[in-house]
């Protein structure tokens, strides 16, 4: 059982083997922004590098990375995938089990929807550290961390009164999420106060970054990329 379960996982070992990559340090990639190692940066674009390259020590997602740094190369992706996987969960179990008025569980909620700004615009500015390896991957985390996006909204919409219709249910909270995210506009409902139309914005905003990430970065890469490329 386990055998065959390493081999839905990791498909082909022997194979990965060849593939493996060390684990990087991110002080390493701090430096090397920095000293610019691999990109030559100057003025706001640098400052903004740096901010982003830095300010991911304030997550999780680097210290999961760094714990796992003997793992080989694949484990260490796929438990990545797990964490995302486990970041897209959590808003929509809050929203089944109407926990978005527990104070811990709210704020890690935007905590962690933070955490995926930051890996976005991470992305989009600082390509040097992207793995080029399989983007049909990368294209599907994408499509998780919007999901995320979308389901966090959720709760913050659940949890105040940004309307001027009131959030009854689980499906009105998605339904104004997803519509925001789509830009599509409600119609009949519209943010009635300041921080509402704060939210629809910043909402608004993580929209555009991920087309921008989707159709500047991963499409055409993908598209490029041979087919029978493994792992990243």
């Amino acid at each position: 059982m386990k055998r065959h379960f390493n081999k839905l996982l990791f498909g082909n070992q022997a194979l990965n083997k060849l593939e493996e990559q060390p684990h990087i340090p991110h002080f390493n990639k701090i430096r090397d922004v920095w000293q610019n190692s691999n990109y030559n940066d100057f003025g706001i674009e640098r400052i903004f590098r740096l901010f982003l390259v830095t300010s991911k020590i304030f997550f999780p997602g680097v210290y999961l990375d760094y714990v796992h740094r003997k793992s080989s190369y694949h484990r260490r992706k796929i438990t990545g995938e797990l964490y995302v996987i486990f970041k897209t969960a959590m808003p929509f179990v809050m929203l089944y089990f109407k926990l978005w008025n527990i104070p811990w569980l709210f704020a890690l909620n935007i905590y962690l929807l933070i955490e995926t700004y930051v890996y976005i615009f991470h992305k989009i500015f600082l390509p040097e550290h992207n793995s080029n390896r399989n983007f049909n991957r990368s294209l599907i985390l994408l499509f998780f961390n919007f999901t995320e996006v979308i389901g966090s909204y959720a709760v913050i919409y659940a949890a105040g009164t940004y309307f001027n219709q009131p959030v009854k249910t689980i499906t009105e909270a998605l339904y104004f999420s997803l519509i925001t995210g789509a830009t599509v506009g409600y119609g009949d409902v519209f943010p009635i106060n300041h921080d509402g139309k704060l939210l629809v914005m910043s909402q608004l905003v993580s929209t555009l970054s991920f087309l921008l990430l989707f159709f500047n970065f991963f499409a055409p890469r993908a598209q490029d990329h041979p087919a029978r490329s493994r792992g990243i």
